[in-house]
This record gives structure tokens, C-alpha cells and sequence, in this order.
């Protein structure tokens, strides 16, 4: 009895290891799934969090773009506001009033654009230096102020080029704009000779009206929006009108350009 005793005593034993084994592994089991579920959980969250974290970001860019997008057609819309005018001078250089009308645009920050007589150059140089330096555009009006169609085309070419290399030696670049005296131009012209020529919208008449209050007041009522003013610098009321038109079309909202600028816009 005893032996059969310690045998059952034995497979008890047994027995109840086995059931203390199993109950430890599923408790082991568990808290594995518990933590893998809290892992996935914790995943999920920071997966959930970098997704709206980019999507802020994103959103972010959005509202960055689209209020640049708005400066931008704010800027253009300003820029489309300004009325632009180009203001040119035929027959100079002169020794005495280019100097003081070229210190007068200095002293407002003014270009204008200078279409040079070939024999009115010589002695006067650094008139011609400075236009360059100060950024006017420096054009060639002709040799002696002739009617270029009225004169053989081989002359008349000669009176353009000429002039065209008087500037050069001075500047150092070949001009690429010829304001033909009387504005008279024509298709022979226009083939032999490589340069643009620039006509003009509004005339002074200041050759003729030789008079500052009526040369300001005939160009500010005639200009508008792209044009281009014709004047001389050959005459004192022609300078001072000038300068008085330029004050007023600023004060005006116009922004003042060289002939080129207005032509390429």
C-alpha cells in the first residue's frame, strides 16, 4: 500500500505541476498580447499623429502659396497701375543748356533719351560721357540735321553711320536708335540703314513756342499713358519746361522711361 501510495503521491504531484506550468504560460501569453496590443495601439497613435503633422505642414504650404500667390497679383496689379512716358531731346549736345538740364535730371533720378546731331558733338564730349554715365539712352538724330529722304540713300546712310561712330568713340557702344530729323523715314531707309528709329506722340513745339509756361502746359495736356514727348535742348524755356513736366507727371503717377523700355513693353 505505502509503494501504491507514493505512486499516486507522485502522479498528484505531476498532475498539479502540469496545471501550475499551464496556468503561468497563458499569464505569460497574456501580458505578451497585452503589451503587443498596447504596441499597436502606441503605433496607430504615432502614425496618426505624423500623418496630421504633415497634413498641417501641408495645409501650412497652402496658406504660405496662396498668400504669396496674392502679393504677387497685388504686386502686378500695382504694377499695372503706372502710366509710363518717355521724354526725348533732339539737336544737342548744346554748350549751355544739355549741362544744366542733365544736372537737373540727376537731381531727380530722371532718364530721358538724346538723339545727338554728329557735328554738335565735337567739344562737347563730356556732355555725351555724362548722358552715358547717368543711364540715358544716347541716339543718333543725324550728321547735319538733313531730310533724310530727300537725299540720295548712300548720303543719307553716311549721315546716320557717321554720326552712329561719333558716339561710339565717345561711349564706346555702337547706338541702335536713329530719330530721323522731321520724323521723315522710308522703306529704302528702313532697309540700309541696322538701326530702329523712334518716332514721337506728343510734339512740344517748344523750337517754336520758345516759351516754358506754354511748352509745360501744351505737353501735360497732351500726354497720356506710353507716349513719347518730343523737346530740344538747344534752348533755355525748352529746359526749364523740362523739368517743370517732369515734376508735374510724377506728381501725376507717370513713371519716366527710356525710349527702349517703352517700346519693348
Amino acid at each position: 500500500m505505502k509503494f501504491r501510495q507514493k505512486i499516486v503521491l507522485f502522479l498528484v504531484i505531476v498532475v498539479v505541476d502540469l496545471i501550475l506550468c499551464g496556468v503561468t504560460l497563458r499569464m505569460w501569453k497574456g501580458e505578451d498580447g497585452e503589451k503587443d496590443f498596447k504596441g499597436d495601439v502606441y503605433h496607430e497613435r504615432n502614425k496618426e499623429e505624423r500623418e496630421s503633422g504633415e497634413q498641417e505642414k501641408r495645409n501650412g504650404r497652402k496658406e504660405r502659396e496662396v498668400a504669396v500667390g496674392k502679393s504677387d497679383m497685388v504686386r502686378e496689379k500695382e504694377t499695372d497701375m503706372r502710366k509710363y512716358v518717355a521724354l526725348t531731346f533732339d539737336d544737342g549736345p548744346n554748350s549751355r543748356y544739355t549741362k544744366p538740364l542733365l544736372d537737373g535730371l540727376r537731381e531727380r533720378g530722371i532718364r530721358a533719351s538724346f538723339f545727338l546731331v554728329g557735328e554738335c558733338i565735337d567739344g562737347k564730349e563730356d556732355l555725351v560721357k555724362q548722358m552715358a554715365e547717368d543711364g540715358h539712352l544716347i541716339g543718333v538724330h543725324c550728321m547735319t540735321h538733313k531730310d533724310l529722304t530727300k537725299e540720295p540713300l548712300s548720303d543719307a546712310k553716311k549721315e546716320i553711320c557717321e554720326t552712329g561712330e561719333k558716339i561710339r568713340a565717345v561711349t564706346g557702344v555702337m547706338p541702335e536708335y536713329v530719330r530721323p530729323p522731321y520724323g521723315s523715314w522710308n522703306a529704302k531707309l528702313e532697309e540700309a540703314v541696322d538701326m530702329i528709329p523712334v518716332f514721337w506722340d506728343v510734339d512740344s513745339i517748344d523750337w517754336r513756342l520758345k516759351n516754358t509756361e506754354k511748352v509745360t502746359a501744351k505737353v501735360l495736356k497732351d500726354t497720356e499713358d506710353g507716349d513719347i514727348i518730343l523737346m530740344h535742348d538747344e534752348f533755355r524755356t525748352s529746359v526749364e519746361a523740362a523739368l517743370r513736366i517732369i515734376d508735374n507727371l510724377t506728381a501725376k503717377g507717370y513713371t519716366f522711361v527710356t525710349v527702349d523700355e517703352l517700346m519693348v513693353d
